[in-house]
C-alpha cells in the first residue's frame, strides 16, 4: 500500500507534461501570430525560459530579504529618532 502511494506522489510530482511550456495560438492577428512563431522558436533553439526557475527562486528569495532588511532599518531609525528626542 505504502508503495502504491510513494509511486503514484512521484509520478504525481515528476510528471513532466505538467511543466511543460505550451505555444497556444490565441488568434489571427498578425501580433498574436508573431507571438505564436516567437514562442515555438524558442522552444526549438532552447531559449524558451525554462532554465530560469532557479534564478526566478533566487529573485524571490532576494525580495523577501529585502523587505526584511528594510524593516529593519525602519525599526533602527525609529529607536535612533528616540535616542536623539531622549538626549534634548
Amino acid at each position: 500500500m505504502t508503495r502504491i502511494v510513494l509511486t503514484a506522489i512521484f509520478l504525481i510530482l515528476f510528471n513532466q507534461t505538467a511543466w511543460a511550456h505550451k505555444c497556444v495560438l490565441s488568434g489571427n492577428t498578425a501580433a498574436e501570430i508573431t507571438a505564436y512563431n516567437s514562442c515555438k522558436n524558442d522552444l526549438a533553439t532552447g531559449a524558451a525560459g525554462h532554465e530560469d526557475q532557479k534564478l526566478k527562486e533566487q529573485i524571490v528569495a532576494l525580495e523577501r530579504e529585502n523587505e526584511r532588511l528594510e524593516r529593519r532599518l525602519l525599526m533602527l531609525r525609529e529607536r535612533l529618532l528616540n535616542l536623539l528626542r531622549l538626549t534634548d
